[in-house]
């Protein structure tokens, strides 16, 4: 019998959230000494599925499916890290710290799942561990102490998540227009290599349990966001209003304070 789950984990929507994933590469890309705030549709699509999913758990929505949110924190505790990037300190400053709230959020997300829907799933939920498994408490233990490493991992994430985004809004460094775009495919196949074993996980799970999901359209939209503010051209230098604003009034001070003195 199939059994309808919260929305937002259609065929569409779980392959538009492994795109999102193995675009991470190019985010990061995309955000180097670019004044624009190409990272913040990445943000936009992470925060509103851990909005949905968290809302789902709390009315004990999800099933089977929240035996991938172990999976998708070990993944995510390093993906999101590619959406802090910006050529603006100030940018950089707000999307490091809008990732370390999300990943601190998926945290949060799993450790309720965990208490809330692994104890109604004995002797029902079913997944794929070198053979198909039945959750029970011993299996629950198993996923509390995975839980604890994506945990570990999380704290992390949240220092590297502000600190990178500091350097990387600092950093002089630049690279050509082209090599933003040819990345795209090359740093979405490596992410394949890297997170397959989620989707491989996810897909048996759906499949295994019998679950059905309606398409959830904003989800859909803000991935169309994301890519959109991803691949936009680097603005340079044209939106550094605030950093270049502030040195241009020291260095009108310094030439003031030189005429003085002359």
């Amino acid at each position: 019998m199939t059994i309808q789950i919260v929305q937002g984990f259609s065929k569409t929507n779980r392959w538009l959230l492994y795109a999102s994933f193995m675009l991470s590469p190019a985010q990061f890309a995309s955000g180097l000494k670019n004044n624009c705030p190409s990272n913040i549709g990445f943000l936009a699509y992470n925060w509103y599925n851990q909005f949905a999913w968290y809302h789902a758990i709390q009315n004990k929505d999800m099933h089977a499916i929240s035996l991938i949110i172990p999976h998708l924190n070990t993944i995510f505790a390093f993906t999101y890290l590619g959406g802090v990037s910006s050529g603006n300190i100030v940018i950089g400053v707000l999307l490091g710290l809008g990732t370390a709230g999300v990943i601190v959020f998926n945290t949060v997300c799993a450790w309720t799942a965990w208490a809330v829907h692994m104890p109604e799933g004995y002797g029902q939920y079913q997944f794929f561990f070198f053979g198909w498994r039945t959750l029970d408490e011993g299996w629950r233990k198993f996923f509390c102490l995975w839980q604890v490493g994506d945990s570990l991992f999380a704290l992390i994430a949240v220092v590297a998540a502000v600190g990178i985004a500091i350097y990387v809004a600092l950093k002089d460094e630049d690279i050509p227009w082209w090599l933003r775009y040819a990345g795209v495919p090359v740093g979405a196949a490596a992410m394949l290599l890297f997170g397959w074993p989620l989707i491989m996980w996810t897909e048996l799970i759906m499949l295994r349990n019998d679950l059905e999901s309606e398409t959830d359209m904003i989800a859909v939209w803000l991935f169309v966001a994301q890519v959109g503010t991803m691949l936009v051209p680097s603005c340079g230098s044209s939106l550094a209003c605030i950093a270049g604003g502030l040195r241009g009034r020291k260095s009108s001070s310094d030439v003031e304070l030189g005429s003085v003195k002359s």
